[in-house]
């Protein structure tokens, strides 16, 4: 279970930074960096030369990582929960005793014999 949370919080770990280190890259227009106040996009943040190189190499490890956390995510199943909504819960179909026939008792004889049914056949109202 823990092992399974730990994998979940890692992929929106890497999601979100993945969302963030795509936006922040230049392409034709500004991109994300404009809204920083970068006058020159991202090339002013980390220098002219290599920072491309440098954003590229973080995007693409990052999708590599988010496409085997969700690979892993998929093989491995979430672990079971006793709770479910949906069939096969406990809880879901509980047996209730039902008393004996006939007025016969199973027990040690602690408790009080059934009433017998009236002798004429009339049925109590």
């Amino acid at each position: 279970m823990f092992l399974y949370v730990l994998l979940c919080l890692v992929h929106i770990v890497i999601c979100v930074a993945l969302v963030f280190f795509i936006l922040i890259q230049s392409n034709k227009g500004m991109g994300l960096s404009g809204a920083f106040g970068a006058v020159g996009g991202s090339d002013s943040i980390f220098g002219s030369s290599g920072s491309l190189n440098m954003l590229v190499k973080i995007s693409l490890t990052l999708s590599v990582l988010f496409a085997l956390t969700s690979l892993a995510l998929t093989v491995f199943p979430p672990p079971r929960s006793e709770l479910s909504l949906v069939g096969g819960g406990s809880g879901a179909a509980t047996s209730v005793p039902v008393a004996p026939v006939g007025g016969e008792t199973t027990g040690g004889g602690d408790s009080a014999p059934a009433p017998s049914a009236p002798p004429s056949g009339r049925q109590p109202q």
